[in-house]
């Protein structure tokens, strides 16, 4: 007691101390929620804007407000029983506009995990990945013009390979030092297969992020090709093939 009577007097002999650590901020959840399911999104945490729960389906994306270095814990449930929860420090766990991910597989991912769509979309992840790579060595080799340019070139016959004709595709492809699909580290969320189409959501964990992808592909004859590739953004889903 006399200790903190010490430094309370110094502070207020000193015009005040400073604290160190991070300062309240934001932080984001983001995730996935069945879509058969009355789910809702949980947020304690002390001075967390948005902690109401809230009904959510499929990708969300929630933006909060929180308190320095202070617990916290989300919570997604569905039909009244808890689906995934997660506790958290805000400024060790997870930092100032850092993302908090919190994800539920369906049935369906484990029931269609070997379907020949997913086995499809695994093919284009791992061809994505060897152009990613060979890419970057291009760049470096022949310089940002003109390795830019062949790695669009060699993207456009990725897609061609891989897509249906006729659908859109970024004609400026950049490769990144983190490859944007990697079948190693995208994990089936979902599959839905109704006729000659199928959906399937993916989740890839980086360091500070994670990024949510839907493929879109559809049947032809005895093939699958892509239709749409989308990621999950701060306004929604956007094209990203």
């Amino acid at each position: 007691m006399r200790r903190w009577i010490g430094i309370a007097l110094v502070c207020s002999l000193t015009g005040g101390c400073i604290t160190f650590g991070p300062r309240d901020g934001s932080m984001q959840v983001i995730g996935y929620a069945p879509t058969d399911g009355n789910c809702q999104l949980q947020i304690t945490a002390p001075g967390a804007s948005n902690a109401e729960a809230r009904p959510v389906q499929g990708y969300f994306q929630r933006h909060v407000m929180v308190h320095s270095s202070r617990p916290g814990h989300v919570a997604l449930l569905c039909n009244g029983r808890l689906q995934a929860e997660r506790s958290f420090r805000y400024g060790r766990d997870v930092r100032y506009g850092e993302v908090l991910p919190l994800l539920v597989f369906e049935r369906s991912a484990l029931d269609l995990g070997g379907s020949t769509p997913v086995l499809r979309m695994r093919a284009f992840q791992s061809d994505f990945l060897d152009w990613n790579k060979a890419s970057l060595s291009g760049v470096a080799e022949h310089g940002t013009s003109r390795g830019l340019a062949l790695a669009s070139a060699s993207y456009a016959k990725l897609v061609e390979h891989y897509a249906l004709p006729g659908t859109p595709y970024t004609a400026m492809r950049r490769p990144s030092v983190e490859s944007t699909h990697d079948p190693a580290l995208e994990q089936v969320l979902a599959v839905q297969i109704i006729g000659d189409a199928a959906s399937i959501r993916t989740a890839q964990q980086r360091r500070s992020s994670i990024l949510i992808h839907e493929y879109r592909l559809q049947r032809v004859q005895d093939d699958w090709r892509l239709s749409g590739l989308y990621r999950l953004e701060a306004d929604g889903m956007k094209p990203a093939l």
